[in-house]
Formats: C-alpha cells, sequence, structure tokens
C-alpha cells in the first residue's frame, strides 16, 4: 500500500465517523427545537426533553468537530510534510509557524498591521536557492462610530494570502519594489518610478528602483512576461521586492492554502489541485531563473 491509499484509507474512515455524529448532531438539535416549541405551546415539562437534546446535539457536534480537527492535524503533520520532502531539499514545515509580521514589514510594501496571524510556514531549498513561504493575515484596526456617538473598534484584513521569501548568492546594493496597482500603500521614499517598453505591464504595475539602470537590469523583457503570467495564476494583488539576496513575493488573495477538505477524496485528481500550491515554489524559481547566472556570485 502506498502512501496515497494510506492517506485514503484514513480519510475515508475518519469522515465515516464525522458524518455519524454529525448527522446524530442535526437529528438531536431539530428534536430539541421541536420539543422547545411544544413547550411554549403546551406544557413546559418538554423544555426539559429539549434542553436535554440540545445538551447531547452539542455533544455529538463537538465530537464531529473533533474528526475534523483530527484530519486537519494529520494533514498539516504528515501528509503536507511528507510531499514537501518529494521535492524539496532541507525541508522543514511548521503548521503553526509563520514568516514574522516585522519581515514583511521591513520590506516597505505594506503597512504595519495592528493584528497578524501566520500558519503553514515552509522553508527549504530547491536549485540551490533557499526559500521560505507562509499564509499571513494582516489586518489594520478600524473606528467606526454609530448615531449615538458610541466607537465601535473592529480589525479588518488588508492583506491575507501568501508570502515568499527567496534567497539566492548575489548580493545586489540596490532595491527594486513591483506592487500591482497602489493597494499595498508602498513605501517608495529615495527611489525613482520606471516604466517599462510593455503598456500592459505598466498599467497593472507601479514600479520603483534605486536607480533606472538596477531597475532594467532585473526587469527584463521576459521577466515581464513571467511576471504577468504569474499575475494570471492568481485572484487579487501581487507585489515584488528585490533587495539584497531576496525576492519577496506578496499574493494578496484573500485564501487559505495547505488545506484539504475531509470530504474530498484523496486521490490523483484531487492531490494534482492539492499540490498546485506546492508545485508554484518551485515554479517561481524555475521561471524567474533565480538558480541562473545572474543571480550567482560569479557574475
Amino acid at each position: 500500500m502506498n502512501n496515497l491509499e494510506r492517506f485514503e484509507l484514513l480519510r475515508q474512515k475518519t469522515y465515516q465517523s464525522y458524518s455519524k455524529e454529525s448527522k446524530t448532531a442535526t437529528i438531536l438539535v431539530v428534536f430539541a427545537i421541536v420539543f422547545g416549541i411544544l413547550a411554549i405551546m403546551t406544557e413546559m415539562i418538554f423544555l426539559v426533553f429539549a434542553i436535554i437534546l440540545l445538551v447531547a446535539g452539542m455533544v455529538f457536534g463537538g465530537k464531529a468537530a473533533r474528526h475534523a480537527h483530527g484530519f486537519r492535524v494529520f494533514v498539516k503533520e504528515e501528509m503536507i510534510l511528507s510531499l514537501l520532502k518529494e521535492q524539496f531539499d532541507e525541508v522543514a514545515y511548521q503548521p503553526s509557524g509563520t514568516i514574522p509580521a516585522s519581515t514583511i514589514v521591513s520590506t516597505g510594501m505594506v503597512k504595519r498591521p495592528d493584528r497578524f496571524h501566520g500558519e503553514d510556514y515552509i522553508k527549504g531549498k530547491y536549485k540551490g536557492v533557499q526559500f521560505e513561504v507562509s499564509d499571513v493575515d494582516l489586518k489594520e484596526r478600524v473606528e467606526t462610530r454609530d448615531s449615538k456617538g458610541n466607537v465601535h473598534v473592529s480589525y479588518q484584513t488588508y492583506f491575507k494570502g501568501r508570502w515568499y521569501i527567496y534567497k539566492f548568492e548575489r548580493i545586489f546594493n540596490e532595491v527594486l519594489k513591483i506592487s500591482e496597482g497602489y493597494s499595498f500603500q508602498m513605501n517608495t521614499r529615495g527611489l525613482v518610478k520606471i516604466d517599462t517598453e510593455s503598456i500592459e505591464f505598466n498599467k497593472k504595475f507601479s514600479i520603483y528602483a534605486s536607480s533606472q539602470e538596477h531597475g532594467f537590469y532585473l526587469i527584463t523583457s521576459t521577466t515581464i512576461e513571467k511576471f504577468l503570467q504569474l499575475e494570471k495564476l492568481h485572484r487579487g494583488s501581487i507585489l515584488y521586492y528585490f533587495a539584497k539576496n531576496e525576492l519577496h513575493i506578496g499574493v494578496n488573495d484573500r485564501r487559505d492554502y495547505m488545506e484539504f477538505s475531509l470530504k474530498k477524496p484523496i486521490n490523483q485528481e484531487t492531490l494534482k489541485e492539492f499540490m498546485a500550491d506546492i508545485d508554484l515554489i518551485a515554479a517561481i524559481i524555475n521561471e524567474l531563473r533565480l538558480d541562473g547566472s545572474k543571480f550567482k556570485n560569479s557574475l
């Protein structure tokens, strides 16, 4: 039995238990509602039965939730790590880990969040290029005032998606920032604006660099083509930040990556969809040629 078959058997077993507990919880809650209505319309004695059934429904609902959580933990701790090791070298995976908010903010590509959450941290190496990836959620504090003058505070997401960091050999002493539109509040102080030969690219992206020469050295016609292809693979907005020996890519598409539904069979077809998130890590290195001579110390 291979790993895929083993993963699917475990999913089936877990889903059967989840489905059974979930259906039982639903039935008990429905009967609790019925007895609650009878208590209001006839005898209050029915209220006792309603409460008992509701509590029982909550117990079974809790059991169902634990089955779903157990499957999620399994996917995170065993299945994902197994798949990553097949693709990359020196892999480390932390389901609750993240690229620090301070690292992201230090790029000057997004504003400092008032609340931050990250998960699914992946670190590894591909073709000699080191990388770090994690899901991130950046929120800002928003105050609103109602008609009575009362202030209400909420936290609204302004960036949710994936953050990539690639580390290559060569250290550049200049900076290049590329942002789709103006949605990220990019800090452009001390940088010059650049327009490329591509009208389509100029319409989609704002481009700033520490010098025109550095900008055009990194943004070639081939690079523009690859950036546009990558942009089309994602909903939402995307940004790029080149500095020193790092490339940061932020994808603001409101997605949760590295998730696998308990209800969905684990087979070659569904695994292909799941693997697209993992394959994209290597695809960026391949398409942008981060392992090429331009990013080597020997140049």
